[in-house]
């Protein structure tokens, strides 16, 4: 707020005390024809020192309020709690500005509150459906598996893709409350890649495609062992999905890097157009590859994205369109973690 802008909103209280001081100087000019001018002068001074004091204090208060009340929201993250952060001014203006920020944050955290309860209450939904969906569906792989033949061979690797698909679900209705329902602990990055390629092995199985472990070093980290497994289930189903050659395979390799233990991925698959690459990781994202399929959502990698940064990892990606992709897990290492 500049003291010029502050004038211009005054500019009609100001002609009017100019005309008042004008005035009374005239009619005691008139009035004192002896000694009228210079005690007019005296008179019409001291009127405009005393119209022009609680003015200048006026504007050094709400200057210092604005440029307060500005700074502390430009800061802010949460711009709705800016009437919790500014200190009451003093001056009536203020004062109902005030009240009426504190209002309009009342009124927007009980909005939120209600749709903080209705998303807590779908998530609950979500969940309880889920648990009772995947009784028929483990009840159907069961009777298949009892009537060995290839329809029924068919039927078990649909019921594998609805039982992913239910899991993607699952765990995108969980991952903005990960820290709910995780526990950090010692795990064998060997032997979890390794249950989870064992889970996995009728899909590598059915699309004839190998997995290399040459590669992969029995590196110990800490994180939480279910919310991997199903980060890991979703990059294989994603590399065997797009894997499209006689020759298909897929390359797990572990190493350590400086601060870090790194799980590499490496398929020989259809790969990923340089132009599609950074937004791989987007929600809803499908791309060439996921137009051509439609089976594809574009929500795997983007949920593996999200626990990723929940868990306090990192997932990069790497690929060259007709030959493959790799994608990196980043498991940081600090002061409690050790390397068998």
């Amino acid at each position: 707020m500049s003291f010029k802008d502050y004038i211009r909103e005054k500019k009609n209280y100001l002609i009017a005390m100019a005309g008042g001081v004008l005035l009374s100087s005239l009619i005691l000019y008139l009035l004192l024809p002896q000694s009228g001018m210079s005690f007019a002068i005296l008179i019409g001074s001291l009127f405009a020192v005393c119209f022009a004091l609680p003015l200048v204090r006026e504007y050094y208060a709400k200057r210092d309020f604005y440029q307060k009340l500005l700074s502390v929201f430009n800061e802010l993250d949460q711009k709705n709690l800016i009437a919790e952060m500014v200190s009451p001014p003093g001056f009536l203006e203020g004062d109902i500005l005030s009240e009426v920020l504190y209002g309009c944050n009342k009124a927007m955290l009980e909005k939120i509150r209600t749709y903080k309860q209705l998303q807590e209450e779908y998530r609950e939904y979500i969940e309880l459906w889920v648990h009772e969906i995947k009784t028929p569906i483990a009840s159907s792989r069961l009777i298949a598996q009892n009537n060995e033949s290839e329809a029924m061979k068919s039927l078990i690797e649909e019921v594998s893709k609805i039982e992913g698909l239910i899991d993607q679900v699952l765990y995108y209705s969980r991952s903005n409350n990960v820290e709910k329902d995780y526990l950090i602990r010692e795990v064998s990055l060997e032997r979890l890649c390794y249950d989870v390629l064992r889970k996995n092995a009728l899909l590598f199985i059915q699309n004839k495609v190998s997995v290399v472990l040459d590669g992969l070093i029995d590196y110990t980290v800490y994180t939480d062992n279910k919310w991997l497994e199903f980060i890991l289930g979703q990059i294989f189903t994603n590399a065997v999905k797009y894997a499209d050659k006689p020759d298909a395979r897929i390359e797990l390799e572990s190493s350590r890097e400086p601060n870090c233990i790194v799980l590499t991925i490496r398929d020989n698959g259809t790969g990923i157009k340089d132009n599609e690459l950074a937004r791989i990781f987007d929600k809803g994202f499908t791309g060439t590859n996921g137009r051509a399929n439609e089976r594809s959502t574009g929500m795997g990698l983007y949920i593996c994205r999200k626990l990723c940064d929940k868990l306090g990892l990192s997932l990069e990606a790497q690929s060259v369109w007709g030959q493959g992709t790799t994608l990196r897990l980043v498991f940081p290492i600090n002061s409690m973690t050790m390397i068998r």
